[in-house]
């Protein structure tokens, strides 16, 4: 009876032995699977007005979503990978110019973030044109019926060397401004005199 009570706590001690070490291999294994799936060097990259570059690693080979959003509580616009891959790059289009996105990564049905916060970035602004005012003269006779009017001019380093007002036109933006444009029609148009 003493051989079968030691024999029966030797099977409990080895049993519970086998189990911790079933247990500490299989934490393991999902363990490393969670941290291979983990993104790595999240890079934003080619901030431009309307488009971004997104870029992450993982250990395995996995395909992600980008949740973005312009509020880090409410990410609801998704980039979805298009294939499995260790070394990831997403391009996100169509953003708003001069404005703070949110992002974060889900891999299957984890979502990973910046530290408990979403990655974040901002679109460049609009370049804008520099218009400068400058005033015309008042008329000073009361028999004219013009109205005094602010004329704006457009500070531009290009010139427009062209006189057929169809040219500038097709060249707005390219060497001629919509100034130019004007110009030459209402040198076309004659001013009726009084």
């Amino acid at each position: 009876m003493n051989n079968k009570g030691l024999l029966k706590i030797a099977s409990i001690v080895i049993g519970i032995v086998v189990f911790i070490i079933l247990l500490f291999t299989a934490f393991s294994l999902i363990g490393t699977q969670a941290a291979d799936l983990e993104p790595r060097d999240v890079v934003v990259s080619n901030i431009e007005k309307n488009s971004v570059k997104l870029s992450w690693a993982t250990g395995t080979d996995s395909q992600g979503v980008i949740e973005y959003g312009t509020s880090p509580t409410s990410l609801n616009f998704f980039a979805p990978e298009a294939a499995k891959e260790k070394s990831h790059t997403l391009d996100l289009t169509l953003l708003s110019p001069s404005t703070t996105y949110y992002f974060d990564v889900r891999i299957g049905d984890k979502k990973y973030d910046n530290g408990g916060v979403p990655w974040t970035f901002t679109t460049k602004n609009i370049e804008k044109s520099v218009v400068t005012p400058t005033e015309t003269p008042t008329p000073t006779s009361a028999a004219t019926q013009e109205t005094s009017v602010q004329r704006l001019k457009i500070d531009d380093n290009t010139s427009c060397t062209e006189t057929d007002c169809a040219v500038i036109k097709t060249k707005l933006g390219k060497g001629c401004s919509t100034q130019d444009y004007f110009l030459c029609i209402k040198k076309l148009t004659p001013t009726p005199t009084p």
